[in-house]
């Protein structure tokens, strides 16, 4: 036979009721197995439930410090940006320091100038993130972009100076009467000579040029025109402040195309030789003057002339 089991339920109110209810065994088994599979269930929800949160939990936790990340990256984007900036600010001084290179001292070899330096390579240390530690890559990284951009600001402010000093270095040579005014043969030098009308030694303060009337006559360096017209001696005259101490005065001219307060360039046609003044035929009288002090305009003269063939 099947063996029942027998529950016995009492009522408070009504002691004298007792109730049975009985249930086989089967019965109770198929219970326990139901409370069991629902304490399963609930654990296994409950685990799941736990999971989920702690991975929610994670993944904020990713967010915030890709977040933060992505806030680093923008950061060094801005400091590449602006090494960039740095970097053609750099190129733009040092294509000009070649350029004032090449007039002060003629053709320069097309090479980088020197430079040196910790280098670094930003796209390579960006694959590198996966190797090592992030803070360890960042710390370097930010500490190579200081690094960088300091070489840079370096670098720009030595090319700066070197820039300052070739400027002026050009503005010194533009305005040093150093070519020849123009064509003929020496009839005079500077210094003493017996003078062509009284017969005694006198000081001659310039340089003569002989050449028939109307030869060019070239402005011997950059200025600007402080007089133009006619003085006893002279005859027809222009005098050119070049700046730095040096004038320059061009007399017996036959024309004169400038005036006073034009700016003239190193070579530019400012007269045509003639036999103005006090003059014994066609030729220029060529003086430089140094703070105010005639010196022999030879001394300023430099590399080939066109005269080389018809100076005596």
């Amino acid at each position: 036979m099947k063996k029942r089991y027998t529950i016995m339920i009492f009522d408070e109110s009504r002691l004298g009721e007792v109730k049975t209810k009985k249930l086989s065994l089967s019965t109770i088994k198929f219970v326990m197995m139901l409370v069991a599979f629902y304490a399963v269930i609930s654990f296994t929800g409950f685990f799941f439930l736990t999971s989920l949160y702690s991975e929610r939990h994670d993944m904020l936790v990713f967010k915030h410090e890709n977040e933060k990340l992505k806030e680093k990256i923008d950061g060094y984007a801005m400091q590449l940006e602006e090494i960039e900036k740095k970097i053609a600010s750099v190129d733009e001084l040092e294509y000009k320091v070649r350029n004032l290179a090449t007039y002060a001292n003629g053709p320069v070899p097309q090479k980088q100038l020197a430079i040196g330096g910790k280098e670094v390579d930003i796209i390579q240390d960006l694959s590198a993130v996966s190797e090592r530690k992030e803070k360890e890559f960042f710390e370097e990284l930010n500490e190579n972009l200081v690094t960088l951009g300091l070489e840079l600001e370096k670098r720009a402010a030595s090319l700066s100076e070197l820039s300052d000093f070739l400027e002026e270095h050009r503005l010194i040579m533009s305005s040093t009467p150093s070519i020849w005014p123009t064509k003929g043969w020496i009839s005079s030098s500077f210094g003493y000579r017996i003078s062509p009308f009284t017969g005694r030694r006198v000081f001659h303060e310039g340089l003569d040029i002989a050449n028939k009337m109307g030869t060019p006559i070239r402005s011997a360096a950059k200025g600007v025109v402080i007089f133009s017209g006619r003085k006893a001696g002279y005859g027809n005259v222009i005098t050119i402040d070049h700046g730095f101490g040096y004038v320059t005065r061009y007399a017996h001219c036959n024309k004169l195309f400038m005036k006073e307060g034009d700016n003239v360039e190193k070579g530019q046609v400012i007269a045509e030789v003639g036999n103005t003044g006090r003059s014994t035929g066609p030729h220029l009288h060529y003086e430089v003057l140094v703070n105010g002090v005639q010196v022999n305009p030879m001394k300023f003269i430099i590399g080939e002339t066109d005269l080389a063939a018809n100076i005596q």
